[in-house]
């Protein structure tokens, strides 16, 4: 640990010499002022750890000294202790109103000098311990404050990412059930025109066949086309059957607006139909609530809904469970 430096603001030389020689035989760094205005200009320059001030100076006493070192940021946090001959409490009081932390009485005992210049040196250490502590468990809540923002943020960001491939994937899903809609319309219009056409055909030349062999046909003969009929006639039946089919209206309500939320759009949905609270919805979700609020927001967005007695009719309209 480095030496120690004390500066000694005393204009009484006999004084100044008892307190110099003692403390410099404890292996203290000394530096010394005779009076108020060079004692300012030295603790400016060195920063000492204490400073003795006499109470009783030429020019600005050791009371106006006092404050203007407690008016410099700088020089502020320096201890100071007072050295006085007088023995009028109103005195040291004013000294301690200054700033001043303590106060020695002239003829100063090298004993009780020593004692109080080592009580304040280390309560000054222990304050800047417990300043350099609390700086850096300000600096440690700062960094996991900024840490936790980051992290919101980032789930923030991946809950858009979300709803915008979720608005995709809805956007892909309509266009790929138009498409086979479409499909499904021609596939009917095919088997309507094209197959029941032709069956229809297959049909009038067994017709004419039959007419053509008349009644005198052999058996072998008439059996096979009026099953051949038969068939034909099945056939176009099916056919028939399966292009109505195909031009039903899709299971799909593709207009249902609950198709634009997401699944966990959907489930909060559900929760806060059920009247739960955001508080509630982040535990049962495992969410944070402003996630719960980001996907409330994002529900009556997209079902366009002003609030929450909006929410509740149209969870009612739609069958949820409330």
């Amino acid at each position: 640990m480095s030496r120690r430096t004390i500066l000694i603001v005393d204009d009484h030389i006999p004084n100044l010499k008892i307190a110099v020689e003692h403390l410099r035989a404890y292996s203290f760094e000394i530096l010394t002022a005779s009076n108020g205005e060079v004692g300012l200009e030295r603790a400016q320059l060195t920063r000492p750890d204490l400073i003795l001030l006499d109470i009783k100076l030429p020019g600005i006493d050791g009371i106006e000294t006092c404050r203007r070192l407690k008016a410099n940021p700088d020089l502020a946090p320096i201890p100071v202790v007072f050295m006085t001959a007088l023995d009028e409490a109103s005195e040291k009081v004013r000294g301690l109103e200054a700033g001043a932390v303590d106060y020695v009485t002239k003829p100063v005992e090298a004993i009780e000098l020593l004692a109080r210049v080592r009580t304040h040196l280390t309560l000054r250490d222990l304050q800047l311990q417990l300043e350099a502590q609390v700086r850096d468990r300000a600096q440690a809540l700062e960094n996991e404050i900024e840490q936790r923002l980051r992290h919101q943020q980032e789930k923030e960001q991946l809950l858009v990412l979300v709803g915008q491939q979720s608005d995709q994937l809805r956007a892909l899903t309509a266009q790929i059930l138009e498409q086979q809609t479409q499909r499904e319309q021609g596939l009917a219009q095919t088997l309507s025109d094209e197959v029941t056409g032709k069956l229809r055909a297959v049909e009038q030349y067994l017709q004419l066949a039959q007419q053509q062999l008349g009644e005198g046909a052999p058996h072998a003969v008439r059996e096979p086309l009026a099953q051949a009929q038969a068939i034909v006639s099945e056939i176009q039946h099916h056919t028939q059957r399966v292009a109505d089919d195909l031009r039903q209206p899709p299971l799909i309500d593709r207009n249902n607006p609950l198709l634009k939320l997401t699944a966990r759009e959907y489930e909060v949905l559900q929760l806060v139909a059920q009247g739960k609270s955001n508080a509630e919805i982040a535990d049962l979700l495992v969410i944070s609530k402003s996630t719960v609020g980001t996907y409330r927001m994002r529900v009556m967005n997209k079902l366009e809904l002003e609030d929450l007695p909006a929410l509740i009719k149209f969870a009612v309209t739609h069958h949820l469970p409330t």
